[in-house]
This record gives structure tokens, C-alpha cells and sequence, in this order.
């Protein structure tokens, strides 16, 4: 079995490449070969409908990928996220010192919140989250500070 593994390990670091695997590589060779071994057992021609085994394998490989990289990223989102818990809403190095004092000023701190974490790239229901919150509290935060926001600085809808 092992010698089928390693005949697939080409194929996996071609999988890696194509998805643009930059770092912890050995982990992802990790999860490519246990794909492989999964695949190689499972496979079955007259089940396959016609996908070689090669095809059927190089799927597998694939799809094990694109979840472990969703996993990495979830975890990694939600670290980051507690990390974070302290809900600190100072200047953020992306947001400019005078456009953060100004939208300071007239906003509370909710919408700061709201602010802060979304220039950091949160989504919605991630500062829901990280905030105790619902996601259409942080709806209602995001909408009264877009208000607000708008009339400090002259735009129009």
C-alpha cells in the first residue's frame, strides 16, 4: 500500500500547487496521503461509473484539501476572533487617525465596534459572535453607523 501512496505523492504536490499551498506543507502532504490511502480503499470501478482510479483518487485528494484548508481558515478565524474578545476599538493601523477620531465622535460604541471589526474583515455574523450579539443586532449597529457616517462625511445615497 505504500508503494501506491507514494506513486500518488506527484499528484498531490501538483493538488497543493493548484491551490496555492504556501505553508505547512508537510501537514498537507499529510492529509493528500491519508486521502489517497482512503481513496485507494474505497474505490470501486464498477461503482465509479466509468472515473478511473486515478480520476477517483486525484477527486479525493482535492476535496480532502479544499476541507482542510476550510478548517484552518474557520480555526484560524475563530482564534483570532477570541484573541480579540476584549473588543478593544482603538485606532486600527489600516484606518486612518483622523477618519477614526471623527467617526469616534459621533459614533457609539456599537457602531465602533461594528466599524473596527469590519475594516479588520469580519463578516456580519463573526462580529455577532465575538460581540454576544445576534447578527441583526450588528445589522442595526452597521445601519445607524452608515447613517452616521454619511453625514460626516457629505455622502449621498
Amino acid at each position: 500500500m505504500n508503494e501506491q501512496i507514494e506513486r500518488y505523492e506527484p499528484m498531490i504536490h501538483s493538488i497543493m500547487n493548484k491551490l496555492n499551498i504556501q505553508y505547512d506543507k508537510d501537514d498537507y502532504m499529510q492529509v493528500g496521503r491519508l486521502a489517497v490511502y482512503s481513496a485507494l480503499t474505497a474505490f470501486d470501478a464498477v461503482k465509479g461509473k466509468g472515473a478511473t482510479e486515478s480520476q477517483f483518487v486525484y477527486t479525493r485528494i482535492q476535496q480532502r484539501m479544499i476541507d482542510e484548508i476550510r478548517k484552518v481558515s474557520r480555526y484560524t478565524s475563530h482564534v483570532s476572533a477570541d484573541g480579540d474578545a476584549g473588543m478593544d476599538t482603538g485606532t486600527d493601523d489600516d484606518m486612518p487617525t483622523l477618519y477614526y477620531e471623527s467617526a469616534r465622535r459621533v459614533l457609539d460604541d456599537r457602531e465602533m465596534l461594528w466599524l473596527t471589526y469590519t475594516l479588520k474583515g469580519f463578516t456580519v455574523r463573526e462580529i455577532a459572535s465575538v460581540a454576544g450579539f445576534s447578527a441583526s443586532s450588528v445589522k442595526n449597529w452597521r445601519a445607524s453607523a452608515r447613517v452616521k457616517l454619511r453625514e460626516i462625511y457629505g455622502i449621498e445615497d
